[in-house]
C-alpha cells in the first residue's frame, strides 16, 4: 500500500465542525458549533474557496445561529442547485411544544448563505433527540433525514412533501437512496433494512452478518455505489462489537429487472480499528473511511483492497467526510475545530490499483517459475552434468 503524503489544504475554524459537504467543485461549507445556550462556543455555518493553487481555504461567507438554538448537526448540499439542508433544532421551548423546525434549507449560490426555509420532520419533544442524518438523493429529486430517536423521512425536494408517512426504526445509524431512485437503504446497528421509496414498505431485511459465526457486528454506515458503467453496489460498514476492528461488505445489484432480493455479500476487513465516518467517490471507484485511530484510508470499491492510508490525519474525532463533485477532492472535518481538503494523489492511487490487480499474476509467475527452475535441477543431476553430494 502507498506511503505517499497527499497535500493537505487546511484551515482552522473556531467550532467544532459536525458536518460538511461541497456546494460546487470548489466551494465547501461547514457546520458546527456548542449547541444551545453555550455562549462560549457559537454556532455556525461557513463557506469556504477551495484554492487548490495557492493551497488555500479561503472564507466566502460565513452565517452566525442563533445561541438558543441547536448547532448544524449533519448538512447536506443539492448535488444539481445552490441548496443547503441542514440539521437544526430549534429552541428547547419550541421542541416542548413540538414545533421543532430541525430541517432549516439556505441557498449556497456563490457561496453566500441565506436561510430560505424551515420545515419540521420531527415531533419529538426531547431536546436531546437531533437530526443525525442528512442525504439528498443523486439527482437531488429527494431529500432523506434520519433523527437519532429512530424516525426517517423522505422528502420530494419539489415541493418539500413526504413520499410516505414517516417511519421509525431503532439504533438509525445512516441512510442512503440508490441510484434509481427507487430504493431507501436504512442502516440500523443490526440491519439493513431496504425500502420502497414509493410507500415505504418493507423489500428486504439484510442482518448484520456475524464474523466466523461467533463475533457480532453493528452495522456503522451504508452508501450505494455506481461505477462509469452502470454497475450498482450497496455498500456497508460493520464493526465487531468486541474488538477494535472494521470491516465492509459489498453486496452487487442487478442491472436489468427487480435488484431485490440480494444475498451473500462480499466482505474484507480494511481497518485494524472501528470505523466512525464513510464515504463513496462520484466514479464508485473509492471508497474512503476514518477510524477511531484518527486516521484515514482509501480502498478500491471493486476489489476492496487498501490503496491509501493518511495516518494522524486529525487532531481529535472525525465527523464529516464528503467527496467534491469531480472526485478528486476528500474534505474532512471533526472536533479538532479544523476542515482539511485532501487533494486525492491519483498517480499513487492507480499504482496501488495495478499493484493489487498484479500481485496475483506474479505469484503464479513466481511459483511456475520455481515450479520449472526445480525440474530443470533435476534432470542436470539425473543427466550427470551436475554433481550431487
Amino acid at each position: 500500500m502507498g506511503v505517499v503524503r497527499p497535500i493537505t489544504i487546511r484551515n482552522k475554524v473556531d467550532f467544532p465542525v459536525y458536518g460538511l459537504d461541497f456546494t460546487a467543485d470548489d466551494i465547501l461549507i461547514a457546520g458546527g458549533g456548542g449547541g444551545a445556550n453555550r455562549s462560549g462556543v457559537k454556532n455556525n455555518l461557513v463557506s469556504f474557496k477551495v484554492d487548490q493553487a495557492n493551497r488555500k481555504l479561503e472564507q466566502m461567507d460565513a452565517m452566525l445561529l442563533s445561541d438558543k438554538e441547536d448547532c448544524p448537526m449533519s448538512i447536506a448540499c443539492h448535488p444539481k442547485l445552490p441548496l443547503l439542508v441542514a440539521g437544526i433544532n430549534s429552541s428547547e421551548d419550541e421542541i416542548k411544544l413540538g414545533h421543532n423546525l430541525n430541517c432549516r434549507v439556505f441557498d449556497t449560490e456563490y457561496g453566500k448563505l441565506q436561510l430560505k426555509s424551515a420545515l419540521s420532520t420531527s415531533t419529538c419533544k426531547s431536546i436531546d433527540e437531533y437530526q443525525r442524518v442528512t442525504r439528498f438523493s443523486r439527482s437531488g429529486d429527494y431529500l432523506v433525514t434520519g433523527f437519532s430517536d429512530g424516525k426517517i423521512s423522505v422528502l420530494r425536494t419539489q415541493d418539500w412533501t413526504l413520499c410516505f408517512p414517516s417511519l421509525r426504526f431503532k439504533n438509525v445509524q445512516d441512510i442512503d437512496i440508490d441510484i434509481r431512485e427507487e430504493h431507501v437503504a436504512v442502516a440500523t446497528s443490526s440491519a439493513l433494512i431496504i425500502l420502497s421509496i414509493q410507500d415505504g414498505t418493507v423489500v428486504q431485511v439484510i442482518d448484520s452478518p456475524k464474523l466466523n459465526r461467533n463475533t457480532v457486528c453493528e452495522i456503522r454506515a451504508c452508501r450505494y455505489g455506481v461505477t462509469l458503467k452502470g454497475e450498482e453496489t450497496l455498500y456497508a460498514i460493520v464493526n465487531p462489537t468486541s474488538r477494535g476492528r472494521g470491516f465492509v461488505c459489498a453486496w452487487k445489484l442487478r442491472k436489468r429487472g427487480h435488484q431485490y432480493p440480494v444475498h451473500k455479500a462480499r466482505t474484507a476487513g480494511i481497518s485494524r480499528k472501528t470505523i466512525t465516518s464513510f464515504s463513496i467517490n462520484p466514479t464508485g471507484d473509492i471508497l474512503a473511511y476514518t477510524s477511531t485511530d484518527l486516521s484515514i484510508g482509501f480502498i478500491d470499491a471493486q476489489g476492496l483492497k487498501p490503496l491509501l492510508k493518511v495516518e494522524k490525519a486529525h487532531g481529535f474525532a472525525i465527523t464529516s467526510l464528503a467527496f467534491n463533485s469531480s472526485g478528486n477532492l476528500l474534505a474532512s472535518a471533526g472536533a479538532d475545530n479544523c476542515c482539511k481538503v485532501m487533494i486525492i494523489p491519483k498517480q499513487a492511487i492507480q499504482d496501488n490499483r495495478e499493484y493489487f490487480l498484479t500481485k496475483p499474476l506474479l505469484i503464479v509467475l513466481d511459483m511456475v517459475l520455481f515450479a520449472l527452475w526445480m525440474h530443470v535441477l533435476v534432470e542436470m543431476v539425473d543427466g550427470g552434468t551436475l554433481s550431487s553430494y
